[in-house]
């Protein structure tokens, strides 16, 4: 990983523990917000009584993708899971990826989502 993709690594992860700390006095708290940076952005989502933080999208500059960004932040929500039990990667258009998160164990949100949405998953993962 570049230092590029490190920087928006590390202001991804930065975003993350600031939104569980501004939340902490509610178990699941409703949020929708990205987390920006001049590399990129992730969409997140957590719905009202969800236990399970979502990123909803994402865009990363052309000069930080391949590198690992992604994984690594997903890696960084799973060792510091705060308030929540479970993470969610919405509509995933990288089959790539959705692979991968299904050989580590993350399941299809649901049966529907499995059967009609395969080529652009929704994936789910308890800690």
């Amino acid at each position: 990983m570049d230092d590029n993709a490190r920087q928006l690594l590390d202001h991804l992860c930065q975003g993350y523990d600031r939104l569980a700390q501004r939340h902490q006095t509610r178990a699941f708290p409703e949020l929708s917000t990205a987390i920006k940076h001049p590399l990129g952005y992730c969409l997140v989502h957590c719905p009202i009584g969800s236990q399970r933080f979502a990123i909803v999208s994402l865009q990363f500059a052309p000069s930080v993708r391949g590198q690992g960004v992604l994984t690594a932040f997903i890696d960084y929500i799973q060792a510091h899971p705060h308030h929540y039990r479970g993470i969610e990667v919405a509509t995933i258009q990288n089959l790539c990826l959705a692979r991968r998160l299904l050989t580590l164990g993350w399941q299809y949100k649901s049966v529907l989502t499995k059967l009609f949405r395969a080529n652009t998953p929704t994936l789910v993962h308890d800690f």
